[in-house]
């Protein structure tokens, strides 16, 4: 009996000990230098984004904060370092839509999306556009979607690539309006808007920020935005979701910022905290909507509840389109 009694007294001990440890390692956070990893080539909008928030919580948490650039496999590289880091809270991830868009695509990934990640919370969000040539006869996206019920596999959808965000809403897009259209995929965005200004396609999904330059040069004419709110960019296109088509359509893509799981819960807070103070700061949402994204602030759990919504919805529209895995 009373050898239980000093086992449970024991370990009620170690339990305490461990979470002071935890609250201290808490308090002492951050007391050196930290480093957020993107997957994307030095000076792109990943790059810069993670600068920018950076910059804003190096400022807040009195530490310097290294940006470093791990392009390779869509981001699936810079990820898995992160999720295989040590879990301090030292090296964060900057994680885009490929994060969740990856287990649809791929055979197997060198880590679990959810399972091995702590999610801090979401940054920005970025809208695609559906668009078409000036000269084109599609006027509204109910004459698009009208026309291509009414030959099926006729008309054509470019984008920046199979698996990308754009394919995806162009899939989504075609299933919402009950159409057949022909993916016609591009290596990236310029590329895919340039497909469309030599007419070798009918239609462009791109993210508002590559498009917009031939939008407000009235070279493309937009029929639609992805998000549910429209985007300030383009204040007079109407969301597709407005146009009635297929009411509360909902695509973005998203920029957010995570670590390896396992970082002590109170950190994953604080770090959290100083995220949404960040966004908050007008300049900061000025920098983030000079690339055409919209600051959009979510806490660590509102962001896991999205990476597994989004992950099973994406692999649920790869699926029925039967786009083959990688």
């Amino acid at each position: 009996m009373r050898q239980s009694v000093r086992n449970a007294a024991l370990s009620a001990g170690l339990i305490c000990l461990l979470f002071a440890g935890s609250q201290a390692r808490a308090e002492d956070y951050p007391n050196h230098p930290l480093k957020i990893i993107q997957g994307y080539a030095p000076g792109g909008t990943a790059d810069a984004i993670s600068r920018i928030v950076g910059k804003e919580l190096s400022e807040q948490m009195k530490q310097p904060i290294v940006v470093e650039a791990r392009p390779g496999a869509g981001g699936n590289l810079a990820a898995d370092v992160v999720s295989k880091s040590a879990p301090d809270g030292y090296t964060l991830v900057l994680l885009t839509t490929a994060h969740v868009i990856s287990p649809a695509i791929y055979k197997s990934l060198p880590f679990d999306p959810i399972k091995d990640f702590e999610f801090i919370g979401n940054i920005a969000d970025v809208p695609y556009v559906i668009v078409v040539n000036a000269d084109s006869p599609y006027k509204t996206l109910k004459e698009l979607a009208d026309a291509a019920r009414a030959k099926p596999g006729t008309i054509t959808i470019g984008n920046a690539g199979v698996g990308t965000g754009q394919h995806l809403c162009a899939e989504l897009f075609a299933e919402a309006v009950k159409a057949k259209f022909v993916n016609v995929p591009f290596r990236g965005d310029t590329a895919a808007a340039a497909g469309l200004l030599s007419h070798t396609v009918n239609v462009v999904v791109a993210p508002g920020t590559a498009i917009r330059g031939n939008i407000v040069a009235g070279k493309f004419r937009a029929l639609g935005i992805s998000s549910l709110k429209r985007w300030k960019d383009l204040p007079d296109v109407a969301t597709i979701a407005e146009t009635g088509v297929a009411p509360n359509f909902n695509v973005v893509g998203f920029l957010a910022l995570g670590t390896a799981h396992g970082v002590p819960k109170p950190i994953v807070a604080k770090l959290s905290r100083e995220l949404k103070v960040a966004l908050a700061k007008p300049e900061a949402d000025q920098r983030i909507g000079a690339f055409g994204l919209i600051t959009n602030y979510s806490t660590s759990a509102e962001f896991k509840t999205k990476v597994e919504s989004e992950i099973a919805r994406w692999k649920d529209i790869a699926e029925k389109a039967n786009i083959p895995k990688r």
